[in-house]
Parts: C-alpha cells; structure tokens; sequence
C-alpha cells in the first residue's frame, strides 16, 4: 500500500525544548506557513525600531555576584531600573536582560535572590540557553541546578511546529516535564488541529513519555492515544509513527500501524501492519538506502491476506540509481510486480495506479565516449488484456552500441552505426510462445554536399542485417524452430530549399524581432525488399520496417522570434506550417488505393501540419490528412495547452473518416483543465474524454485539493466506462503538515453490461 508518512516527525517532542536541527522534513500539502506567533529564534536579529519621539529612557547595567559556597560567577545584565532589598535581593524592571553562563533571561520584570540563587521573572518572558529557546508568563529557575519551571509556556521550533503548555519545567540537565501542552504546526491561538496531551516527560536524544493525547480539531477532539513513546531526538530516530486511519469500500475500516528503524548513517527501513474490518491483514516493509553521493536506492514491500482468495495477494517494487561506476557509466534498475493485475484495483490508493494496465520493469548500464555509447538493457513488459490473457515481453539482456555520425579521416563521409544483440522471451498465446536470439547491424554512410547557403543537399547510404535464432512457421503464428536471417539494403537523399527569407521588426509579445522564412523540402528513401517477412518474429521496432522506394515533397513556412531581452535567448521557432505529399516510386506499391483495388494512386494523400508555440505551457498542433484519390478527408487531429499562471487548459481532438464513403471511423475528444480558485489554496483539476461518434462519456477525473496554512484534503472520483462495463471510484485523503497522510478512504463500484 502507498505510504506518505513523515519519518522525521520522531523528533518533534525533543525539538519542542531543544529547538535544534531536525531531519530534513518531507514537504506537507501546504508549504507557505504563517508567520510564527512566538518570539524569534534568538539568532533572528530584531527589525529596527521607528525613531522615538522622545528621548530614551537611560539604561542600566549591572552585575550580581554569587558567593562562592553557591557556585560563584557573575550574573550580568541591563534593564530600566534596578533595586535592592537587603544585601542579597536585587530587583530589576522595565525590559531586563539577564546572562549567567550559556543562559539569557528576558522579561518585564526579574527578581534575583544571591544567597539562593533563585530567579523570578514575570511579564514576556524568554529563556535562551544556546539553540534552545522558551517564552511564558512566569519563570521561576535555579541557577545553581539549572532546573526551574516556567508557566504558561510557548515554543515556536523548525520546521513550522508549535508548542504551549501551561507548565513547562527543567528537572534534570536533560529532562523536561510539561504538563496540560499541546504541539501543532498551525498558527494562532486555536489552531486547525493539534495534539493535546495531560502530561510528558522528555529526555533529550532519549525517548519522550506523552500520556493521554488527543488529537483535536479545532477545539474537538477526534482522536485518543492513552500512550505514546516518542524518540526525542534531533537526529533521523527509531520508534513508532503516527497512525493512520483510512476506510474502504471492501475492506472496511483501516488503521495502518509502523515502526521506524534506523540501521546506520546510510540506511533506515520502516515496517508497517495494516488492520481492516473486513478480515483483511496486511504487513510490508520499506528499505531505504545511500551510501554514497552517487548512489541510491529504495526496496518496497507488501503481502496482504485477501479472505477472497486462496493466495496471499502481494507487490514487490525495487529502484536502484548508481552513478558510481567505473569509467563514469551510470546504472538504473526500475522494478515492479504484482502477485495478478487485480491487485491495481483492489488495493492500489491512487486512482492512476488503479487502472493501470502495463507493467514495466527495467534495469540498465550505460556509458557515453565522444561519439560512442555502450547500453547493457534487461527489460520485462506485461500487458493486461482480459482476465487471464496477459502479452508478455523481455529482453534479458540486450547489448547495443551505437556510433554517432563521425567523419571518416579526411573524407567528406559520415558513419553512423547501430548494432545490438538480444536475448528475446515472447509468450502471446499458446503457439506463440518462444525465446530465441537476435543480432543486428544497422551501418550508414552520409555526404553532406556543400552548395550555396541558401540550398542543402545530403546523400545516405546503407543496409541492415538482422539475424533470428528462430523464426515463425509460414502462418506467422507459431515458431517452427529454424533461423533466419533478413538482409535489405537502404538510401535516402534530402534537399532543402531554395530557401528565402525575410526580417520583419515587431515588438510582439516580448519578441523585439521576426523572420518569415519559406523551405521547400524534397526527401527520397528506399528500403529494400524483405525476404519472407511473415517468418520474421515480430518484437520491437527493429523487426516491423515497411518496404519503401517514395519521394516526398513538402513547401515549410517558419517562423522565428527574436526576443527583446537578450537574457532570455536567441531566437526560436514559433509557429510552422507545412503542406506535404509523398509519391511512390513503386508501381505495384500504390500509397491510395480503393477497396476493390480498382482505384490506385500512387501519390499519398496530401497532408498539411500547423505548429504554434508562444512559450512555455502554451502550443497548439492542428494536422489535417485530405485523399486526392476519393476528394475526402481522411483524418483530422487538434491539440493544445493554454497556460496562464498556475491555470491550465488543454484539448485533444482526433477524428478518422473513411475517405471513399465519407462516413466517420471514429471522433474522440478530451479536455483537461487545472484553476487555482484561490491562489495556493484551493485547486480544481479535471479530465473528460468522449466518443463523439458513439455518444459515450469514457472517461471522467476530478480532482479538488485544499491546502490549509497546516493541513490540506483532497476529493478524487474517477469514472471509465466501455460498451461492457462501468467503473466508479472515489479516494478522500487528509494530510498533516509535517506528520503526513493522517486519514486516507477509498471505495469504488464496477458495473458490468
């Protein structure tokens, strides 16, 4: 099960009087706190006061000696006026600052007994002892034992944690007592939530004893724990972490339990149990490690007793990035897998991993040399199809070099090379079902002719050799056990222009400069014929290349801005348009032909593409496919995104007719759009996609987050429906600031025609 749990939340109780460094929290759904309603850390230099009016008060300085029987040492400070009663009680008011030691104490009002070595302050009072930092009502302290008590006490502590306690007391040189507290990371006097607790005891990088806790809302309270142990300790610490609460439409009620471990500077794991109403046990476990700057890595996983099935149900997950190895090649594993595809819908939180149905896994190591590149690739691709029929693929491994167009000696001739070997397992259905190997050299040779500027030409030459350790029976079904090998020879030419152009000033939307220029482009390629394509085994792209000998034209219109600030770059493309047609070379290779056959052309149908793209979040695309042959469209397609701040809008629209009929093949639809109703607060996303042709909704995604100063919720539903069957479901997840996912609910509905 997704985890979203803040593991540093285990030093919270020791940060609350120790106000040291914590580890570095995980982000919680609001990052924008209001500013702390306590004094500053007293590192945090005070802003400037306006000038007075009337002239300062003078300022006293003093100093107050101890007797040596109690310690001795020297108590120093300043205030606005200072009195003493008797030989031994000095009294000292208006804005007093006292140090003795590594101790600082501020406040309206001190009293300081030297036979005792007692101190009373009253009114705003702080006390600083290095990092560590109280405010309150009324202190009263030892100085001799450094122990005291202060009341009504607040603490503000990073990152964004609040403290109060009517009594907060220093009984040990690391021990601490607070009695009636509260901690929060909300601001204000009645913050969103908080836990409440009746008592603690802290001992620092030890453990905090808190005994009944009560996790409230506003003022009501939703939650108790009668106990809770927590390390207090400013470093990553073992112990428990918050539960999380949760419900389920098929399982029930949750409450997910788990420990925190740490196992070394460079390691530390959590183990979780998850309970449900329903009969449902669940126990996982997340490894985590870096023992290097280069290297990482995270080892996730989950068993959970399903009483609806036989099995137990579980998902493993391993990711692993390296960059420590030699000669500086870099290594990547991605692992996934699940006991059965079901395992996405029933168990799965986020609605995108719920429906997915692919899994991918892959692993690989690879190393770039000037022009060289070396890829060592192990792969694993299942695709789910129906319940019980699952296409599998792998690569284990693959080793492929490739070579970068590079100059031969003094030639005017580029090389370019792509070479790999494979060790491929397919399982399709029962006959296709095979692992075999592979081997293919794919070699080019380019001439770049120079002519004038305004005109480019280059040739390329070459051929591919790809051999097959097996190959398929004449049905293309089944492997018949014998090898192949598949040679075919290839070419290509480009040329580009005459181009023309011309500079236009205009101070448009930024942009200081444009430049209109028009291409035409022809461009020829050949690829030779395949000796018995059907026994050819189909994987990748490397197995599936298409017969070609055509000659394609196209007339490019660009345009280039030049933007006026020259911090932001030269000058880009902006918007294209372009208007094509290919032509084959082929006669018995027509590229539009009738469904009789009676009817051939052997030019293509012609094609027009627009580009427009002003900056970053905001393009379009509009393409248009017309048959010359039928005087018919064959296709359309529309798609753009328009960004504006933190709003974003985007469709999708994609139509296919049958071009000799005139009868529309397919119209599909989709609309996506992301408004912050209120700026870094209140969030609406949506998504629709819809089959105009059949006149049905297939899919619908909302999504609403609120994200509060401390705290924010968010509402998912989701919708996909098809001709058999409908699926609804709905997800509703509560976050804590710097605690993380505090309650999480799920459910859902399939219906099926």
């Amino acid at each position: 099960m997704r985890r979203d749990r803040h593991r540093g939340s285990a030093a919270l109780l020791a940060a609350l009087v120790a106000a040291g460094p914590l580890l570095a929290q995980e982000p919680g759904p609001a990052e924008e706190a209001e500013p702390p309603a306590t004094p500053p850390p007293a590192s945090t230099p005070a802003a400037p006061a306006a000038a007075p009016l009337v002239p300062a008060v003078p300022r006293i300085s003093f100093e107050v000696q101890f007797p040596p029987e109690n310690g001795g040492g020297t108590a120093a400070g300043s205030a606005g006026s200072l009195e003493y009663q008797g030989e031994n009680l000095a009294i000292a008011t208006g804005g007093v600052e006292i140090r003795y030691q590594d101790y600082t104490v501020k406040a309206e009002r001190v009293t300081l007994d030297r036979s005792t070595m007692q101190l009373t302050a009253e009114g705003g009072v702080v006390l600083d002892q290095g990092p560590r930092r109280l405010s309150g009502r009324a202190l009263h302290f030892d100085l001799e034992t450094k122990t005291g008590s202060l009341s009504e006490a607040v603490a503000f502590v990073e990152p964004d944690y609040y403290f109060r306690g009517e009594e907060i007391a220093k009984v040990g040189e690391d021990i601490y007592t607070v009695r009636a507290g509260a901690f929060t990371s909300c601001a204000g006097e009645v913050p969103d939530w908080s836990f409440r607790l009746a008592r603690a005891r802290v001992e620092l990088e030890g453990y905090a004893r808190l005994r009944h806790a009560t996790l409230r809302v506003k003022r009501v309270p939703v939650f108790y724990l009668p106990y809770i142990l927590w390390p207090a300790k400013s470093e990553r610490t073992s112990g428990l972490l918050i539960p999380n609460l949760g419900y389920s439409r098929r399982r029930g009620g949750y409450l997910g339990l788990a420990y925190y471990q740490v196992l070394g500077r460079s390691y530390d794991t959590t183990l979780f149990v998850d309970l449900y109403g329903e009969r449902y046990y669940g126990v996982g476990d997340e490894f985590r490690y870096r023992p290097s700057e280069g290297t990482r890595g995270r080892v996730r996983g989950y068993l959970i007793d399903d009483p609806l099935s036989v099995d137990y149900r579980w998902k493993l997950s391993f990711e692993h990035e390296t960059t420590d190895l030699p000669w500086n090649m870099r290594g990547v594993v991605a692992y996934e897998d699940f006991s059965d595809f079901d395992f996405f819908r029933d168990f799965e939180r986020d609605l995108d991993q719920s429906s997915l149905r692919t899994l991918y896994s892959s692993g690989f190591v690879t190393g770039n040399w000037g022009p060289h590149s070396l890829n060592l690739l192990l792969d694993d691709r299942q695709t789910f199809i129906d319940q019980g029929e699952i296409i599998r693929q792998r690569q284990l491994p693959e080793i492929e070099y490739r070579l970068r167009a590079t100059k031969l000696g003094g030639t005017p001739l580029y090389l370019q090379l792509l070479s790999s070997v494979n060790y491929l397992m397919v399982e399709r259905s029962a006959t296709n079902d095979g692992d075999y190997g592979r081997a293919d050299l794919f070699p080019q040779l380019s001439l770049p002719v120079r002519t004038v500027p305004w005109l480019t030409l280059a040739l390329s030459a070459g051929g591919r050799a790809t051999y097959y350790s097996d190959s398929l029976d004449g049905s293309g079904a089944a492997f018949a056990g014998e090898s192949l090998t598949r040679v075919f020879p290839t070419a290509g030419a480009e040329i580009v222009g005459p181009s023309v152009s011309r500079i236009f000033d205009a101070k448009l939307g930024g942009f200081a400069k444009l430049k209109h220029v028009i291409e035409p482009r022809w461009t020829y390629s050949y690829l030779g014929e395949i000796d018995e394509p059907e026994r050819v085994p189909l994987f990748d792209e490397v197995d599936t290349p298409r017969v070609t000998n055509l000659a394609r034209v196209a007339l490019v219109n660009r345009v280039l801005a030049k933007p006026a600030d020259a911090s932001r770059g030269g000058a880009r493309e902006i918007l294209s348009f372009e208007l094509a047609q290919a032509y084959s070379l082929d006669g018995s290779e027509p590229l539009q032909r009738s469904r009789d056959g009676q009817r051939v052309e052997a030019w293509g149908p012609l094609q027009a593409l627009l580009r427009f793209n002003s900056g970053p979040g905001t393009n379009l695309k509009a393409q248009l496919n017309y048959s010359t042959l039928f005087d018919g469209l064959e296709s359309t397609s529309l798609s753009g995104n328009l960004g504006v701040g933190r709003h974003q809008a985007g469709l999708t629209w994609f139509t296919r007719y049958d071009a000799e009929s005139g009868e529309t093949r397919g119209d599909q639809l989709g609309v996506n759009l992301g408004v912050e109703l209120v700026p870094r607060r209140l969030r609406l996303d949506a998504q629709v996609n819809y089959d105009l042709e059949d006149g049905l909704l297939q899919q619908q995604r909302y999504v609403a987050d609120y994200a509060s100063q401390c705290w924010g919720v968010r509402f998912e539903f989701r919708e996909f429906r098809a001709i058999d069957r409908r699926d609804r479901d709905y997800r509703f997840a509560l976050t804590l600031k710097n605690v993380g996912t505090f309650l999480d609910m799920t459910g859902g509905q399939r219906q099926e025609f």
